[in-house]
């Protein structure tokens, strides 16, 4: 499954300290914190100052996001690809490097198509390149039996990450300005990002002399690999067999259609929340009511994953976040906006693990990366569109709540795309 070659030396050393599948949580942890809360979540405070200093409408900054979406989109079968074949601690260095740098120089930048290149080039790129799918991926070839568990472990990352970056990132634009914050980023990104996963990444645990969940490697081929052969396959699929499978579409597009909800909330939030009376702060503390929920909507949600059925936590994320644009339509108080922050938390929290477990189920850890980036393929163009049409509506009508409208609309399609899925069972843990 890996092409990396680690010493024997360093094989057995790090073999000895234990299962590394947990630490490899932690830095999945690390790196959807980094890729999302400073490439993604934070665009919204960017929007405001970056536009006034440019003198550009701020619907063109909020473009940013889809832009991004579209580049990781292009990249996914090429990240899939060198995830498969073991290459995930090279990709992954290499992404932190490209993003942090980007961040660094766009922080310089004195032309708009300078700031659009560096974002585009350098920041999305670097984070199609350790972030959501890499981050997943990693978890997915180290878990089977606790496979969503791990995920919503790891995908809370940027759940903390949509709190604590914007509020960061507010208090530097205050403060100072946005380049000072787009600097501090980049910096960070290059502190932390680069040594973690340069240290401590492990593509897959055969490379350590070791098994997925932590198994005995003398019985998880017969345990963990028989799992995964009622679910998808135990060997490498050929990329046409993969191609023709119709439950990759309809996954890919149905769980984009739900996901739709981040993509554009993230970027109107704090000016909707501004058009309500809200100054920049308070509509940011949306997300500090948010991250509790979703913290424990990931892990719980994740956890269930692990041994029941998912068609009815994949309902409950729709119906939730139906909830949540439906009240954000009749332009809530502010005390009903902190609550709808708390709502929203649980609805969107348990999406990208159920997300991840539906994948590892249906095409097995040793396909994960390669079918998530041609799932990629379709879900990042409907994801870049509703970042785009987002902005349009909100320029030609300057009113949020056509956005809101279609919203729900496009969640209770995705919906209904996902329930048409035949779901494989959960694997159960051996006796």
């Amino acid at each position: 499954m890996s092409s990396e070659v680690v010493d024997p030396g360093v094989r057995a050393r790090m073999a000895a300290r234990g299962f590394l599948g947990w630490p490899m949580v932690g830095v999945a942890f690390v790196a959807q914190f980094v890729a999302n809360g400073l490439t993604l979540a934070v665009i919204g405070n960017f929007v405001g100052p970056v536009s006034s200093d440019f003198g550009v409408s701020p619907s063109l900054i909020g473009i940013a996001p889809g832009l991004a979406l579209i580049v990781m989109g292009v990249m996914g079968p090429l990240v899939g690809r060198a995830l498969d074949s073991g290459w995930t601690r090279q990709m992954m260095t290499l992404g932190a490097m490209l993003t942090g740098v980007g961040l660094v120089v766009l922080s310089r930048a004195t032309e708009i198509w300078q700031l659009g290149v560096c974002y585009v080039l350098l920041v999305a790129l670097g984070a199609s390149m350790f972030g959501s799918l890499p981050s997943m991926a990693l978890v997915t070839t180290w878990f089977v039996r606790r496979r969503g568990f791990a995920l919503g472990l790891a995908v809370a990352g940027a759940t903390l990450a949509s709190w604590v970056a914007p509020a960061t990132a507010q208090w530097i634009i205050d403060e100072y300005d946005w380049r000072r914050a787009a600097f501090a980023f980049g910096v960070f990104t290059l502190m932390v990002g680069v040594p973690t996963f340069a240290m401590f990444v492990v593509p897959s645990p055969e490379v350590v002399g070791q098994a997925p969940d932590g198994d005995d490697v003398r019985v998880a081929e017969s345990e963990s690999a028989a799992a995964e052969v009622t679910s998808s396959a135990a060997s490498m699929l050929p990329i046409g067999e993969l191609v023709r499978d119709a439950r990759l579409w309809l996954a890919a597009v149905g769980f984009a259609l739900v996901l739709t909800s981040p993509v554009v909330l993230t970027v109107i939030l704090v000016r909707f929340g501004e058009s309500l009376g809200f100054t920049g702060q308070e509509a940011t503390a949306f997300f500090l009511s948010m991250v509790p929920f979703s913290l424990a909507g990931k892990v719980v949600i994740g956890g269930l994953a692990d041994v029941a059925p998912l068609r009815p936590s994949i309902l409950l994320i729709v119906v939730v976040n139906v909830i949540v644009w439906a009240i954000l339509w009749t332009e809530p108080s502010y005390t009903l906006f902190m609550v709808t922050g708390a709502i929203y938390g649980i609805g969107i929290g348990g999406a990208a693990p159920l997300q991840g477990v539906l994948f590892g189920r249906l095409f097995g850890r040793v396909n994960f990366g390669r079918a998530s980036g041609l799932g990629g393929l379709a879900a990042i163009p409907l994801l870049a569109a509703a970042n785009f049409g987002s902005q349009v509506l909100l320029g030609a009508t300057g009113s949020y709540r056509l956005i809101f409208v279609v919203q729900i609309g496009l969640l209770l399609s995705g919906g209904a795309l996902l329930a048409l899925i035949q779901i494989p069972p959960a694997e159960r843990p051996s006796a």
